[in-house]
């Protein structure tokens, strides 16, 4: 039987507020992924800003605004796998004082499958005291051959066939399958009269779904509690398919939404997937209702932890451990039921969501992400589960590191690794060594508050000894 359900949030929703010293930049990113062929990924990249973002420069009888981005893409074990530089560009008859428009763009890279970080640098052409720099964590899916399968949801601003009219006024960079696909980077639908428009891809439909699939658009609140829903059937004509579609959202009030777009064989409904993704609706005619409130025993039960079975808690302890007190570790030892071992998970993670008015749980989904990282890139001979080594233990407590300098093939010293964690107690650092050639990196030193420093780290454990010296075993 194949039922899975692909949730794809936070990997692919990406919302940032760029703080400067000089004024706040409000640029917003969000990025798709599409399949490219048997082993790549098209992964498109969309972007917004205010028109009033920018500075304006009067070059005759019309006023410029230039903003340069350069967007890279790096790879823990390639280095830089990619990067772009363009300059976008608001011309306008008159000085722009007040918000007219945003500003929409977008890029696109082809990837391997992985996990990647993505820098994003802005500059104002115009104002040098306005620039500023953000990263962001890709991981870049493979699209499975034995299942029927779907690409990320793009939401729009806009969707016209290629040979319309109106795509004649649209930039082609938003060309892609017969279809000028405008993307809404910021998720909101705005006005009276609001309506959801949605691209996506189904794969694999004509070998596993022969006749027809069932595409079902579902509408989410914030609690994740259905509105409303709207199915359709489709012919499997292909193995790739271009589902789109526009959904009115007149009858919403403003406030935060959940689209849930599920793709089903209907010869065999056991083969589904589903998608995931958050969206806002601006309703001047209809302003946001307050949720009931729940208990938390009523938003305990309607959690994840709620259904986990007893080896997936103890699963979910082990690596929550890395981040409990002493006294947490404490409470969860003394737990015999397992009930109440999965109320002390529930609760665990609610008092470290930096968030709590929204369903997502940021802190958790950024844990993750590191584990998955973990276990791709730090498994090793000795050790199979990257999250169970010192780096992985690292990454998951304290993020991802701002920097790492590699020292792996360099004459009479071992293999080390150093990490700077910028956001930490003020700058951090972790030295890692390859003690035994196996790429299982031990932590010898650090800078951060609780962790084992030793200033010698060097001297002792990656600097090569004879074998008659006393080295000592790190600690």
């Amino acid at each position: 039987m194949k039922n899975r359900l692909f949730i794809f949030l936070a990997t692919f929703l990406m919302m940032v507020a760029i703080q400067t010293e000089a004024k706040k930049i409000p640029f917003t990113v969000d990025a798709a992924q599409f399949r490219y062929d048997d082993t790549h990924s098209l992964c498109e990249f969309y972007y917004s800003f205010p028109d009033t973002a920018l500075r304006y420069i009067k070059n005759g009888n019309k006023y410029i605004g230039s903003l340069r981005i350069n967007l890279q893409i790096n790879s823990s074990t390639l280095g830089v796998v990619d990067k772009k530089k363009w300059i976008s560009d608001n011309i306008s008859d008159t000085a722009i004082r007040t918000h007219r428009r945003n500003l929409i763009g977008q890029k696109s890279f082809i990837l391997s499958p992985g996990q990647y970080t993505v820098e994003i640098e802005i500059y104002d052409i115009n104002d040098s005291t306005t620039n500023a720099k953000t990263t962001l964590q890709l991981i870049v899916r493979t699209v499975p051959k034995n299942s029927i399968a779907l690409s990320d949801i793009e939401l729009a601003s806009r969707i016209y066939p290629q040979n319309s009219s109106s795509a004649d006024e649209v930039n082609s960079v938003f060309a892609k399958n017969n279809f000028i696909v405008v993307p809404n980077p910021k998720h909101e639908f705005i006005g009276t009269e609001p309506s959801l428009s949605i691209y996506s891809e189904i794969y694999n439909a004509k070998t596993f779904a022969h006749d027809s699939i069932r595409v079902e658009y579902k509408i989410l609140d914030g609690a994740k509690r259905e509105q409303f829903t709207v199915q359709l059937l489709r012919p499997a004509l292909s193995d790739a398919i271009v589902e789109s579609t526009s959904i009115p959202l007149d009858g919403l009030s403003s406030g935060l939404y959940y689209l849930q777009l599920m793709v089903q064989s209907v010869s065999n409904p056991t083969d589904n997937i589903t998608a995931i993704k958050k969206f806002y609706v601006l309703n001047p005619e209809m302003p946001v209702e307050l949720a009931p409130s729940l208990s938390e025993d009523e938003l305990f039960h309607s959690s994840e932890f709620a259904t986990l079975s007893a080896k997936r808690v103890e699963d979910e302890y082990s690596k929550a451990k890395i981040l409990a007190t002493h006294a947490e570790v404490q409470l969860y030892e003394s737990i015999n039921d397992n009930i109440a071992k999965q109320k002390f998970l529930y609760r665990f993670w609610k008092e470290r969501d930096p968030k709590p008015e929204t369903p997502q749980n940021e802190r958790l989904d950024d844990f993750r992400k590191a584990i998955a990282h973990a276990n791709t890139f730090f498994s090793n001979i000795l050790i199979k589960e990257g999250w169970k080594t010192d780096q992985g233990r690292v990454l998951m407590k304290y993020g991802f590191p701002s920097q790492v300098d590699r020292h792996t093939n360099e004459s009479g010293v071992r293999p080390y690794e150093i990490w700077y964690i910028d956001g930490k107690q003020g700058g951090i650092q972790f030295q890692f060594v390859d003690l035994k050639g196996f790429g299982n990196y031990i932590q010898i030193n650090s800078t951060a508050i609780g962790e084992p420093r030793n200033d010698r780290w060097f001297e002792q454990y990656v600097q090569m000894f004879d074998s008659g010296s006393n080295q000592l075993d790190p600690p």
